[in-house]
């Protein structure tokens, strides 16, 4: 993956600007030009990444997972089943680096890797040929899921959408849906989570075109096309850290804190 150009977002003071890291040079940031949702092209030198505040990635309408999407998970068996679908609040998103928030009155939180996209046009019940052309890139996130609620509320609300329950990656890559890429996740040390995206049983277009049928995409969204086995191994507490991992697609790093 290392032929395929990154974009970030960085501020300047209290403005945001997007910005691109071209593989030839990958210290080296340079102004994006034009709408990155419609045409654009790299233009000067704005700096060293180093040097840059980032800022995230996209302000979502929408961020919708996928749940029960990777063989390793659900077996031969399950290849046929359609994978779940959920949402997360857009207030959930967080930053590489950033503390995750548990609070005092969970019982179990754990974290899961998965490969997001960022949505670059208008979705709505669409064709996989639009929906393929609708990924403006891709990035990892971590979605952060806690217990059941009273045994009824696995995938709504209070479980995957609590704030910094949805840390996500610092560049998305262009070019590429990144269908056979290495994961992994790390707690405190301790590999929990090690499979690759070819186990996924829709791909990235796929996902889109699936989320599409039910919620109409806008650009700036993100689709998380689900996690591998190893979730339930990757149970943090107060204090842990976790380290997820895609290939290609860089890292993220969170603590996890306690608030009331």
């Amino acid at each position: 993956m290392s032929s395929f150009v990154k974009l970030l977002r960085y501020l300047d003071g209290k403005a945001v600007y997007w910005g691109a890291i071209h593989p030839n040079q990958p210290d080296e940031v340079r102004q994006v030009v034009g709408d990155v949702f419609d045409n654009w092209s790299a233009g000067g030198s704005i700096g060293k990444l180093d040097q840059l505040e980032l800022a995230p990635l996209t302000q979502p309408n929408n961020i919708v997972g996928l749940a029960l999407n990777y063989l390793d998970l659900v077996g031969e068996s399950g290849k046929g089943d359609e994978p779940l679908v959920f949402l997360k609040a857009a207030s959930s998103l967080a930053c590489n680096n950033q503390p995750i928030k548990r609070p005092k009155w969970i019982d179990k939180m754990w974290v899961e890797t998965e490969l997001a996209v960022i949505v670059g046009k208008e979705l709505n019940s669409s064709s996989l040929l639009e929906a393929s052309d609708a990924i403006l890139g891709i990035t990892l996130a971590n979605d952060v899921t806690v217990g059941n609620i009273l045994g009824r509320d696995h995938h709504l609300a209070r479980s995957k959408s609590l704030p910094t329950f949805c840390p996500i990656g610092d560049f998305l890559v262009t070019g590429t849906q990144g269908d056979d890429l290495r994961i992994k996740t790390t707690i405190n040390g301790k590999i929990t989570q090690e499979s690759t995206t070819a186990k996924r049983i829709l791909n990235t277009a796929e996902c889109l075109q699936l989320v599409s049928r039910f919620i109409p995409l806008h650009p700036g969204d993100i689709v998380l096309t689900g996690t591998p086995f190893g979730a339930m191994d990757s149970v943090v507490n107060v204090g842990d850290q976790a380290i997820l991992e895609i290939e290609g697609l860089g890292k993220l790093t969170n603590q996890i804190i306690e608030v009331d």
